[in-house]
């Protein structure tokens, strides 16, 4: 999947938990998950939960940074870096 892709799945199944209500529209600026979508901080681990699932990767306690946890283009780094096999280049 190329990052274009995987940025517009995370933004569809972040819409698909919030019933698509969202505060910007998807893509907008660098705006965080609970900037556009109103994710709470449960919200965020109950998104993190699919996407390991979805994407069979695991977020790694040290790696749960607040790019990691909060930004759509921070998530998608870190699942192609996991889906290389590369360490992830967030911090």
């Amino acid at each position: 999947m190329d990052r274009a892709g995987l940025i517009r799945e995370l933004h569809e199944i972040a819409a698909g938990m919030t019933k698509g209500e969202h505060r910007q529209s998807p893509g907008e600026g660098d705006a965080s998950l609970v900037e556009q979508y109103g994710f709470s901080s449960l919200d965020a681990l109950e998104y993190l939960l699919i996407l390991e699932e979805k994407f069979d990767v695991v977020f790694e306690d040290e790696d749960l940074t607040e790019e990691t946890l909060f930004s759509i283009e921070g998530l998608a780094t870190y699942i192609l870096d996991q889906r290389t096999g590369e360490s992830p280049s967030l911090t």
